[in-house]
């Protein structure tokens, strides 16, 4: 994994190669977050948000672009609770106002709880703290688990248990605290 480059209200690119972006604009930024990956000799290498970054996404770099070192892969701002659009995204349809949607980072089965027959590990009310497991994703019998970005109150899922979810799929609404 490479930390991605600081500059003031940007993150730079660490390597040449194609930017591929992994997150969408109105992401709450946090420290080793994967945001995307650089294309370099046909291999993906991830690009993480380095220490001490803190704020919302809202510019991305458009996928397919050549970057060289230090080339602007995404501007950020500070988070304000909301979920940023910029002038080139539309609101997602069905969305919850000023909750930030927590979306599947890769294809696979969701499951909303431990084990079966457990306690979901977030439900709609619950309180949730940053880097707090809100789900798992299945993918070839390895499970990832979905990490909440921020601290809030769940509002919404989106998903239902043992479900097929889809890379960008919305899951969870958390409205931030």
């Amino acid at each position: 994994m490479y930390p991605a480059v600081k500059s003031e209200g940007q993150l730079g690119c660490p390597l040449v190669g194609t930017w591929q972006p992994k997150v969408p604009v109105g992401t709450i930024l946090s420290e080793g977050m994967l945001v995307g990956h650089i294309v370099r000799l046909g291999k993906p290498e991830p690009v993480v948000v380095p220490a001490g970054i803190h704020g919302v996404i809202r510019k991305l770099t458009k996928a397919g672009t050549w970057t060289a070192y230090g080339d602007a892969i995404l501007a950020y701002g500070a988070a304000d609770g909301m979920v940023v659009e910029d002038d080139h995204h539309e609101a997602e349809a069905g969305g919850v106002e000023g909750a930030v949607a927590i979306r599947a980072d890769t294809d696979g089965t969701v499951y909303l709880r431990p084990e079966p027959g457990a306690a979901p590990f977030a439900a709609p009310g619950q309180k949730v703290a940053a880097h707090d497991t809100l789900a798992l994703v299945e993918v070839m019998k390895t499970f990832t688990p979905v990490r909440c970005p921020i601290a809030g109150e769940v509002v919404r899922v989106d998903v239902d248990d043992s479900e097929a979810v889809e890379e960008g799929q919305t899951m969870f609404w958390i409205k931030p605290d």
